[in-house]
């Protein structure tokens, strides 16, 4: 189902695929963060559900009515219904909460030529007494809080997992909702206690409880999911009562007062979900909150509109549950009870241009303190202005003007239950009137008193039998304009009941109730985009041995799940991209193949292979110490050195070597098999071409007493790379022969989780094993330098140039450039000119017309783009700019 709606040169889309649908509720969705996939959570066939979609054919017509596979997995892990499913911040990890009372931790495999993703739980954390309800992630992905009908919130380390941080105790009732802070200082929860509490994360005690919205509130909502608004200056409740009428309740930060609502809808609200960006519209900065519940109505509303942006009605014939917003800001997936699933896009000019990422840290810096000393720089060259996405009076507005950052109502204006103008500020449903505010933030309101809940019910019709679309648009799509002021007031009432009104300054206001950040030194660290989370693999105790006489040391066992064929407990076997640890197993091992699943006995020493009623036996010639299944071909590692390589069909595939002693690490890609044995040394093999790629490379340098070998991966293309205790990480080269460092403890957490930020694409070589091996085993000695910054940026520098030498050599040239852009990018933002300089005099005086695959002139309007980003390197952008344009011109 597609329905295109347009108003004047507006127009949005509304698609319902068909194909996204169940039999049974949709209890949750949520949209990765690169926008290419979403996942859907719910009941299965006796176990709960959890299926990943490609976004794409939904997205568009043409893709949706080609072969490809628009389903990518389906995980049914779960003993029970899941509830909630989110990516983490990062993308990395899917986390899904279910009736079985536990939380399962996702992370992906790809292989090279399958259109599809293999996922594997990494994680199962236990501690909730009952049904896990929802979930939410910290902005940093540092933290995982969950909430279950057993009261209780559980705070987990993404870091140590299944590591507790604390337990949130508190309500009364079932939690059934929970957000995080974007600034991350404060953790919010709703209830069937009719409580929405606020928790400061600062030393884990509640901060705040707001009970008197929700005192007439029943138990009737599936979810109580809240949102909090991108600036952190808002939330905004589920299910809350206004006059006998259901509202989503706006909590302000600063004090956490209730004292306005978005109106309208004729049943419970369950569902909010912010977009994640800032918009601008009419040159100030706003919010867009999506709002759903039981009526089956989804409201879209801008904060700086009187009344919603759209409703939609009628496409659903059940409760909303959940709804996702994707990475742009610009479409928004809804998921229903009746297990249905719809998409809307929107387009820049129904909601506004984003606010760029610096716009946005402005905004926040101006809100919260600054993480960066700012100082005033007069901008010199007028190309600048065009390099930026906003004009510099959008800038400014944005982060110079406390009228315009300031996103708080104003409260000169405000109405109490008492109030003689109630009855004309009161909202009238979702297309009543606007409170009047001061600066960006305005947000729809409804006094005390409210409007009459009768009024109310002609504004969302009941729901038609078949499927039809009722869509409603403000009557006016102008914003009108809304005062700005410096000041607003504060009213407090004391003890003895007397009301004071003390009028104060924003700022005033801010360093009363946040602490500033203080501002470091002039460097400025690499901010992270993804969390690198140590991962400890764990053994399944249904296949430890009874008898612990007989148990080996097994060093890696890597297992790919197939998304069809799932034997029972192969997510608990640790994968090939974990630097696994010598671990005590059974004697029995398992892992599958294409489909066929593997058993290892280590007392008789055979192999058995079962696929469907049929099941074979291989003998081996000692006990397995490695087992390392890949797309088509498994590879076994023997205590007496014998190396065993089958097909999927349990057929010998390459002859079997013996390496002269144990082997105690293995690692498979494509064709390509890597070993290390005892003595130690690499050896790979194609085992499709017959041959050897590497022979007994020693490795005896790099493993001591104090120093041991954690980690082993191979590339289709044969270039391999080790990891070490010490968290340093080589990768060898086939031209040099010699191992390059790839990556060390010099650095401090931050740039081990910028590392594998350049795997955009399978070729990309070099940031593919990065991501694979650094797992933030260096946080510990990255610490250690965090406080001499000036050491952590040169550290930095050299790890980055290296990077680029590195995929040089593997001859990764998109890589090259990636790294190369990195490198200037960093290196701008420290504003060290001189470096910069010199940098770009390299390649813009080179001799070569063509510098990694790129033209050079090309490359070099890249690089002048990224320093352009920040105006203190401006004259080193003028100066290139020049010889640029000269060279581009010359005969």
């Amino acid at each position: 189902l597609l329905i295109t709606i347009k108003f004047e040169d507006e127009s949005m889309k509304i698609v319902k695929p068909a194909w996204v649908s169940s039999k049974d509720p949709l209890l949750s969705c949520d949209v990765h963060p690169d926008g290419t996939k979403f996942v859907t959570s719910g009941q299965g066939d006796g176990t709960g559900k959890i299926t990943v979609w490609l976004l794409s054919p939904v997205t568009k017509q043409k893709v949706e009515q080609s072969s490809l596979k628009k389903c990518i997995a389906v995980l049914e892990h779960h003993q029970g219904c899941v509830n909630c499913v989110r990516w983490s911040n990062s993308g990395k990890y899917l986390a899904s909460a279910g009736d079985d009372k536990v939380i399962m931790i996702w992370s992906t495999v790809r292989y090279e030529g399958s259109d599809s993703e293999s996922y594997k739980c990494i994680h199962i954390l236990r501690g909730h007494d009952g049904d896990a309800l929802d979930l939410a992630w910290s902005p940093d992905d540092d933290y995982l809080a969950s909430t279950s009908i057993d009261n209780n919130i559980i705070v987990w380390n993404c870091l140590n997992f299944p590591e507790k941080v604390t337990t949130l105790k508190g309500h009364s009732g079932m939690v059934k909702g929970v957000i995080w802070d974007p600034i991350g200082r404060y953790i919010a929860s709703q209830s069937t206690d009719k409580t929405l509490r606020i928790w400061r994360v600062s030393d884990w005690q509640e901060e705040a409880k707001i009970s008197a919205p929700f005192s007439k509130c029943g138990g009737t909502t599936t979810v109580l999911r809240i949102g909090w608004s991108p600036d952190g200056q808002y939330i905004v409740s589920s299910h809350a009562m206004n006059n006998e009428g259901p509202v989503a309740k706006i909590i302000e930060r600063e004090q956490w007062q209730a004292r306005m609502d978005f109106v309208g809808h004729r049943r419970a609200i369950e569902s909010v979900r912010f977009n994640p960006h800032l918009f601008y519209y009419n040159k100030r900065p706003v919010s867009c909150v999506a709002i759903a519940g039981r009526d089956s109505s989804i409201s879209v509303w801008l904060t700086a509109l009187k009344r919603p942006l759209f409703i939609v009605h009628d496409v659903f014939t059940s409760s909303v549950l959940d709804m996702s917003w994707t990475p742009d800001g610009y479409a928004l997936i809804i998921c229903s009870h009746d297990g249905s699933l719809a998409y809307i896009e929107l387009n820049s000019s129904e909601i506004g241009k984003t606010l760029s990422l610096q716009q946005t840290a402005s905004l926040k810096s101006s809100l919260y303190g600054s993480m960066v000393k700012e100082k005033l720089t007069i901008i010199e060259n007028p190309d600048l202005l065009n390099t930026n996405e906003v004009e510099d009076e959008e800038i400014i507005s944005c982060s110079d003007s406390d009228e315009a950052m300031d996103t708080s109502e104003e409260t000169s204006t405000e109405t109490s239950s008492k109030s003689q103008d109630s009855s004309k500020n009161s909202n009238h449903g979702m297309n009543g009137n606007m409170k009047e505010t001061n600066g960006s933030f305005s947000v729809p309101f409804s006094s005390a008193n409210g409007s009459n809940h009768s009024e109310r019910q002609d504004l969302l019709k009941p729901l038609s039998d078949k499927l039809s679309l009722r869509f409603e648009k403000p009557m006016s799509s102008t914003a009108p304009q809304v005062s700005s002021i410096a000041s607003k007031q504060v009213e407090t009432v004391t003890r003895d009941g007397k009301r004071r009104i003390m009028p104060i300054t924003l700022k005033e206001v801010q360093q009363k109730n946040e602490k500033p950040i203080q501002s470091p030194s002039k460097r400025v660290l690499l901010t992270p985009v993804s969390n690198s989370v140590k991962q400890s693999p764990k053994i399944d105790p249904q296949l430890q041995h009874k008898n612990a006489e007989s148990t080996i040391k097994l060093r890696d066992v890597p297992v790919r799940i197939s998304n069809h064929i799932q034997p029972h407990n192969r997510s608990s076997i640790p994968s090939a991209s974990q630097p696994v640890k010598s671990t005590e197993m059974t004697e029995k091992l398992f892992a599958t193949i294409s489909g066929c699943t593997v058993e290892v006995n280590n007392v008789k020493h055979f192999v058995s292979f079962t696929l469907g009623p049929r099941t074979w036996n291989c003998a081996l010639s000692s006990a397995v110490t490695t087992l390392c299944p890949g797309k088509d071909i498994l590879v076994l590692g023997c205590c007496d050195g014998s190396l065993y390589i089958f097909n999927k069909s349990g057929v010998l595939e390459f002859p079997v070597l013996n390496v002269g002693s144990k082997i105690i690490k293995s690692a498979i890609s494509g064709d390509c098999v890597a070993i290390v044995n005892e003595t130690p040394a690499v050896n790979i093999w194609n085992v499709k071409q017959k041959k050897t790629i590497l022979k007994d490379e020693s490795l005896g340098s790099f493993i001591t007493d104090k120093r041991s070998l954690i980690s082993l991966t191979v590339t289709d293309e044969g270039n391999v790379t080790i990891g070490l205790s010490d968290s340093t990480y080589f990768c060898y080269s086939y031209n040099l022969s010699a191992w390059m460092l790839i990556g060390n403890h010099q650095l401090d957490s931050a740039w081990y989780k910028e590392l594998g930020t350049n795997k955009s694409s399978p070729n990309h070589i070099l940031a593919s094993m990065l991501s694979t091996n650094l797992t933030g085993s260096a946080n510990e000695k990255g610490a250690t330098f965090s406080q001499n910054k000036d050491r952590i940026y040169l550290n930095t520098v050299l790890m980055l140039e290296q990077q680029i030498l590195v995929a040089s050599d593997l001859k990764s040239y998109q890589e090259c450039t990636l790294w190369l852009t990195s490198l200037v990018r960093y290196i701008t933002l420290n504003q060290d000119e001189e470096r910069l300089r010199a940098l770009l005099q390299k390649y813009m005086s080179s001799a070569e017309t063509t510098i990694f695959g790129m033209e050079k002139i090309a490359l070099m309007k890249d690089l002048l783009k990224t320093v352009a980003s920040n105006v203190s390197c401006q004259r080193v952008y003028s100066d290139f700019k020049q010889q640029v344009e000269w060279a581009e011109n010359r005969p």
